[in-house]
This record gives structure tokens, C-alpha cells and sequence, in this order.
């Protein structure tokens, strides 16, 4: 809620998209925190989203891992099904239990240098 006053504040209506970083955050929780944001944004002009770089690739480099090789047709379909997911979530329609809530002590893996 606070993001949303920040945004209606701050920002103006012909900006086309809010974009979070999703830092070190997997997908998991990129997702639950996404479909959260864009719950409460809704009534906004600006599309909100994650710059999702980590999050996408990281369960696509596991599955080589586990395989030992690149297995491009899993890949393939992994991939669709995690931007299936991000879309859900980018909208604040994504009702999955597995991503509907996080651990509350949950810091998104965020790893900053103070």
C-alpha cells in the first residue's frame, strides 16, 4: 500500500510501466510479492512489474544441472510455464496456493552492501 501512495503521488499517468527490481528472489518469491503489488495497483495507469532476469533463469540453469546437460525442450517448457505464472501474477490474478503466501521473515535474499 505504501508503493501504491508513492506511485500515485509521485508519478506521472503517461509513464507505461513500474518495474521492481527482483534482486535475489526466486521465482516463488518474485511471484507471491508481484501478484501482491499488482493487487493494490490495479486502479493505476502503469503496468507493474518485475525486471525478472534471476528469477526466470535460475530454475532454468537447476534443471541442466540436475540433468547434467542442455535440455533444451524442458527448458522450453519450463520457461512458458514460468512466464505463464509471471503474467498471473502481473495482473494480481495468480491464485496458485504454492504462490500465495511467503514466509513472513522472508527478506527476498536481498544481499546489499551498507
Amino acid at each position: 500500500r505504501a508503493n501504491t501512495f508513492v506511485m500515485e503521488q509521485c508519478l506521472p499517468a503517461a509513464l507505461t510501466s513500474v518495474n521492481y527490481l527482483s534482486g535475489g528472489q526466486s521465482l516463488t518469491q518474485a511471484l507471491v510479492r508481484l501478484n501482491a503489488i499488482a493487487q493494490h495497483t490495479r486502479h493505476l495507469p502503469w503496468n507493474t512489474s518485475f525486471s525478472w532476469s534471476k528469477a526466470l533463469q535460475l530454475p532454468l540453469l537447476e534443471l541442466c544441472g540436475e540433468k547434467k546437460a542442455l535440455c533444451l525442450q524442458e527448458m522450453g517448457c519450463l520457461y512458458i510455464e514460468e512466464l505463464k505464472l509471471a503474467s498471473l501474477a502481473s495482473l494480481g490474478t495468480l491464485i496458485d496456493d504454492e504462490y500465495t503466501t511467503i514466509n513472513e521473515d522472508d527478506n527476498g535474499d536481498h544481499k546489499g552492501v551498507r
